[in-house]
């Protein structure tokens, strides 16, 4: 069946009416008040006639238009700040000056395995070794189809398959910057969506198909997997999220807090532990009310889900995990969603009519796609089903090399300390001149916590990669961390005109803007918020605890060593892109 727009009932309305949906009669409408969602109404009177209905047409009963035009613009916006972000920083990061050079790593992936292995369009596109304009090029479309979505609310089958395909070669060749469990949940998101969205017709609302109600069932299965992740390996690790203790902690040692965060912590204990108990239901309990026969129950579930990603994405700077994660759960959501008469405006009145014979034939040829689809995501679901329930539940994992099914779950263990990494560089004749002088003077990276009067910053959706890492890098040895090294040998280069600038704050981030430094070194600092009620104007308070790194200047023959070891050449002065 066809939805098609009639304008000529348009003007029958008043401008404050709720949409209105026409359908071939009432007692339709009837029938749609408690749909279970998972057949057109009328009731099938064969095997073979159900089989039709529920695996051929894929039609539910309700209508997602409004559903489906939310979804495109969220993944708008996802894929906007993430290949924004990744066009800023990934040329310090993995270009051929950068810390993991992608050209290296797709070296040896190509000696020791196949490029199918790791997929990649880098593979096929200009060499990264001497420029980074492949890296320039593909997140620079990405950033543009973003955009394109987040704006007109437009998208196809086509252009979603592009950014899978972009955000995949990313992916692969990302190394450590690129291990987060949101960036295989963007690509599992986006390959569900290119089934629920039209294959080549870019209609704002698509008239000519409806979204398969199959594809509704794995985006609804797909948020109850991210949800049950979530909270398993939460009651599977941590004891204080048994003992309702984590919340106590998780401001002020979460990656990177906002100044939300701040106020948060300040909590009383009893309030805290309200919250880890409400973090329990929505992750262990809600998730299955998205699977709810009615669509009262589904309007809860996904309303749960959606008002817990909103909270996190308040109270701190989880990149764009929260906003990839309100994707599926919309999904829970049909036309008949009561915010949506005041989200949407329009007045636009649909009624079914018949397609042309060619058109069902195209129909019928599409529903075997998806079924055939269906089929294998249900098969590569069972290894990720099965993990939910191992007693060594794996997080953020993939079981197949496209990342179409994976494994989901965030802060299995809370830090209850807050340890910073500091780099910190002199400029003058020897080191024992820069302790005695303590001319010692500090890098300060984007929103990660430095200066002790510095607030803490809003970033989410757009993602700091290297100040996540910093943030790892704190937990564990330099031994684990090289890539810190070579940041220390390129930043003992770098001047204000330097590529590595991108990482560092804007508010003064590099102390030596007119000539590199001479001596550089890292040390680790303990940091907790400061009390409200004390009157203190600092955000944090902090002593050092240790040294993290020697000190290296350029002429040191252990920082040429461990660079040659991992293949990296030394940085000229002064470094320029």
């Amino acid at each position: 069946m066809e939805l098609t727009h009639r304008k000529s009932q348009t003007d029958k309305h008043d401008a404050n009416d709720p949409p209105v949906t026409i359908t071939k009669s009432a007692t339709t409408n009837e029938k749609r008040k408690n749909s279970t969602d998972t057949m057109p109404t009328e009731k099938p009177s064969t095997p073979s006639s159900i089989f039709r209905k529920i695996f051929l047409d894929q039609i539910s009963s309700n209508t997602y238009f409004y559903t489906r035009i939310l979804f495109i613009r969220l993944l708008g916006l996802v894929y906007t700040f993430s290949f924004l972000a990744a066009y800023h920083q990934t040329p310090s990061l993995i270009g051929y000056q950068g810390l993991y050079p992608a050209h290296i790593y797709m070296k040896r992936m190509k000696e020791r395995y196949s490029i199918w292995q790791s997929p990649s369009l880098f593979y096929f596109l200009p060499a990264m070794n001497t420029s980074d304009f492949s890296l320039h090029m593909v997140n620079g479309l990405g950033t543009c189809l973003g955009l394109f979505l987040l704006f007109t609310g437009r998208c196809n089958s086509i252009i979603l398959f592009i950014l899978w395909c972009l955000h995949t070669s990313l992916l692969n060749i990302g190394q450590i910057f690129y291990g987060y469990g949101w960036e295989t949940q963007m690509l599992e998101t986006t390959f569900l969506g290119m089934f629920l969205v039209p294959f080549t017709s870019l209609s704002k609302i698509d008239r000519k198909s409806s979204p398969s109600i199959l594809f509704i069932f794995l985006m609804r299965f797909l948020v109850a997997r991210i949800m049950l992740g979530a909270g398993l390996i939460k009651i599977r690790g941590d004891e204080c999220w048994r003992d309702l203790t984590c919340m106590q902690y998780h401001y002020e040692t979460q990656p990177i807090p906002n100044p939300i965060s701040y106020y948060l912590h300040q909590s009383p204990i009893v309030f805290h532990k309200f919250e880890v108990l409400v973090n329990h239901f929505i992750e262990l309990i809600a998730p299955f009310l998205c699977f709810g026969p009615w669509r009262s129950v589904r309007h809860i579930g996904g309303s749960l889900q959606i008002l817990f990603q909103i909270l996190l994405i308040i109270s701190g700077n989880l990149s764009v995990l929260n906003w990839i994660t309100i994707g599926p759960a919309l999904w829970c959501l049909d036309d008949s969603y009561p915010l949506y008469k005041y989200i949407f405006r329009s007045r636009q009145i649909f009624t079914e009519t018949a397609r042309l014979n060619i058109r069902a034939r195209m129909k019928y040829l599409r529903s075997i796609v998806k079924l055939i689809v269906f089929g294998l995501i249900l098969y590569l679901s069972i290894d990720p089903v099965l993990n939910l329930f191992s007693r060594y539940q794996r997080m953020n994992s993939s079981f197949d090399r496209f990342n179409l099914v994976n494994t989901y779950g965030a802060f299995g263990s809370v830090g209850k300390i807050r340890n910073e990494v500091i780099i910190s560089a002199c400029n003058r004749t020897s080191v024992e001149q820069c302790n005695q002088e303590n001319a010692w003077l500090e890098y300060e990276f984007s929103c990660k916590p430095g200066r002790v009067d510095k607030a803490p910053c809003f970033s989410a959706p757009y993602h700091r990669r290297l100040s996540w890492q910093l943030w790892f890098a704190a937990m564990q040895q330099i031994e684990y961390n090289t890539w810190l090294v070579h940041l220390m040998a390129h930043l003992l280069a770098s001047d204000q005109y330097s590529p590595v600038n991108v990482v560092l704050s804007n508010d003064g981030g590099n102390p030596f803007p007119d000539a590199p430094p001479r001596f550089i070194k890292a040390d680790l600092y303990r940091y907790k918020f400061t009390d409200l009620a004390s009157g203190d104007k600092n955000w944090w308070i902090r002593r050092q605890l240790q040294p993290y790194s020697p000190v290296f200047d350029l002429k040191s023959s252990q920082l040429k060593s461990l660079l040659r070891h991992w293949g990296w050449s030394m940085p000229k002065v002064p470094m320029r892109a």
